[in-house]
């Protein structure tokens, strides 16, 4: 967190998520950064941003998020590659 706030402005970052979960697909730790922000204070958004190491690990959370996408909002929700 600390080499996080050399570049963001941060205001409150929380840790959620459920460590003793028993479902099948325990997707992830979830963090909830809040972001001073004071040129858009009245804006509202969101990003979601998950975090992987690239290896097998990471690219089956790829697939997994791929999937998850696909079934949550059907055949025309797409993936693009950025890099």
């Amino acid at each position: 967190m600390r080499k996080i706030e050399k570049v963001l402005p941060i205001s409150e970052m929380h840790l959620m998520g459920s460590f003793t979960s028993k479902k099948t697909r325990p997707a992830d730790v979830d963090f909830m950064v809040l972001l001073r922000t004071p040129q858009n204070r009245k804006k509202n958004w969101s990003v979601d941003l998950v975090i992987a190491p690239d290896n097998k690990h990471g690219k089956e959370v790829l697939e997994d998020n791929k999937k998850w996408v696909r079934q949550r909002y059907g055949k025309k929700s797409g993936h693009i590659r950025w890099k």
